[in-house]
């Protein structure tokens, strides 16, 4: 499998991402990583029935993801995280590319960190540690929206 969009968004399977970023990025799949849905057979066929019949949707834990890069075959896949916890947990042992930070909303122990991304300080302390690994962080909604680099402020 080839992952062509590392994706933070915990909405996971939506219009926004099926319309746009597979058309940008060329997908034939996606995989959500996410600890508690890979084991939640219900909710693994929601989102196999949220996606368009030609896309070919996985959900896998981090170790299940990263055994679905190692495979030789022709998916291209856009790898989808509900937030910067399962992103570090699943990427913390992949080769550093580029990791787009879509919507995360507001709780509790979050900040306001854009108009559409609330993070908790452990959550940014996490992004940074991707990015001390050679990973670039970007926020971007869609495609052709600009990109911001993710800077942990703590101001």
């Amino acid at each position: 499998m080839e992952a062509v969009l590392y994706r933070i968004d915990e909405r996971l399977i939506h219009g926004q991402v099926m319309v746009a970023w597979i058309a940008n990025t060329g997908a034939n799949s996606v995989v959500i990583v996410d600890e508690e849905s890979s084991k939640d057979d219900f909710m693994i066929q929601v989102f196999q029935l949220a996606a368009p019949k030609n896309i070919k949707v996985m959900v896998a834990d981090a170790k299940g993801f990263r055994d679905l890069l190692q495979e030789k075959d022709d998916y291209k896949a856009i790898v989808l995280f509900k937030g910067p916890i399962n992103a570090h947990e699943a990427l913390r042992e992949v080769a550093a590319g580029e990791l787009i930070v879509g919507n995360v909303s507001s709780n509790p122990q979050r900040k306001k960190y854009t108009q559409y991304a609330y993070f908790s300080e452990n959550e940014k302390e996490l992004l940074q540690e991707l990015q001390s690994a050679g990973w670039k962080v970007n926020m971007q909604l869609l495609p052709d929206a600009h990109k911001n680099e993710f800077k942990n402020d703590t101001n």
